[in-house]
């Protein structure tokens, strides 16, 4: 874990590259991340329990939308699990249940393989950010390319997949959390910029994959915080961690955190 000085606070930083492949847990330092939080990575995924629930707002295949769950899944699909991802549930349910998460967890589906996962955090005024980034780029696309579907309910799509999830101490009012949400997105198709992605449709700058997902986990107890733009300091920091994640998760650096 690489600890990098920073004028709010210690910038930290976890790589699963040298962790895996293994099939055993191996364990993310809770130096990272909120209290009271658990994680551990394996070949299989990404699993986090909470000792309390979360608010959370996402785009989840399991637990989308509005939430108040107890754990977060970002389970890896392989070529055996691509006849079972019409039943996104099922596949996500199985994997938290054999990992010991709670019922009600949000989950998310990737083919990238968890050596990309980074997680990066920011202590604010006693206050935490932590950033889990997981990143394929097999379906990289450009918002507003032609669909790959012909119609408005399509089927399953290959998971090459940015899932990202952004977790703080912080209590957020609705409409922070649909910023932060933003937030995150904006700074996806930054570092995609700065890396100059391409999409295969259009050759133009990616922003970011067909089937990429978001969250924003959030203390459900506190002052709520009302604004999270780009003039707000968690905004700033928010963007920032994603950015730097990313960036390592799609173009590793010998600098960056290697977690093992």
């Amino acid at each position: 874990m690489a600890v990098t000085a920073q004028s709010q606070g210690a910038w930290l930083r976890w790589s699963a590259r040298q962790c895996l492949p293994s099939s055993a847990v191996q364990a993310i330092p809770a130096a990272l991340l909120p209290p009271g939080w658990q994680a551990g990575v394996a070949d299989s995924g990404l699993a986090i329990g909470f000792d309390r629930p979360m608010c959370c707002l996402s785009s989840a295949v399991v637990g989308g939308g509005w939430a108040e769950p107890q754990g977060f899944a970002n389970r890896h699909v392989g070529d055996s699990d691509r006849a079972a991802l019409n039943t996104p549930a099922g596949l996500a349910a199985e994997f938290a249940s054999g990992r010991g998460l709670a019922a009600n967890h949000v989950g998310m589906l990737t083919a990238a393989s968890m050596r990309s996962l980074r997680v990066a955090a920011v202590d604010i005024e006693n206050e935490r950010l932590c950033v889990f980034v997981t990143a394929g780029l097999s379906n990289a696309r450009r918002a507003g390319d032609a669909a790959d579907c012909d119609a408005l309910r399509p089927g399953p799509c290959d998971p090459g997949t940015i899932n990202l999830a952004l977790a703080t101490t912080l209590s957020l009012t609705s409409a922070a959390q649909v910023e932060t949400l933003a937030m995150l997105t904006e700074a996806k198709a930054a570092a995609l910029q700065a890396l100059d992605i391409r999409s295969p449709v259009s050759d133009q700058v990616a922003t970011g994959t067909g089937t990429d997902a978001t969250a924003v986990f959030c203390a459900g107890d506190g002052e709520p915080l009302p604004y999270t733009g780009k003039h707000t300091l968690f905004g700033e920091y928010a963007a920032r961690l994603v950015i730097d994640a990313l960036t390592d998760a799609i173009q590793p650096d010998a600098r960056w955190a290697d977690g093992c």
